[in-house]
């Protein structure tokens, strides 16, 4: 469902998403259950795609910063990071340039 809503953007003209078969670079912020922060962010850092990987304080518990060769590998990754089952919350930054 995201990469779709990313290729629909790209293909209408929309050039705030970069094209889907050009390198892309991600933030990826996460609320975890409490206590969780530290073991979750270690084993996302050990992720392919994944160059850091955060323990934050305030409303996001974990910053992940993320380069993908395309937009298939980076839902690909997200919808991966998604399943982990003391990831309560996401939100995604995708890079326009």
């Amino acid at each position: 469902m995201v990469l779709s809503t990313l290729n629909n953007k790209c293909e209408s003209g929309d050039k705030q998403m970069p094209p889907p078969n050009l390198p892309v670079k991600a933030y990826f912020m996460i609320i975890v259950k409490q206590g969780t922060e530290h073991e979750v962010a270690k084993k996302l850092a050990k992720m392919e795609g994944v160059t850091e990987a955060l323990v934050t304080y305030g409303l996001w518990d974990i910053v992940v910063r993320i380069e993908a060769p395309n937009l298939g590998k980076l839902d690909a990754l997200i919808t991966e990071m998604r399943k982990m089952q003391d990831i309560v919350q996401t939100s995604t930054l995708v890079g326009a340039s």
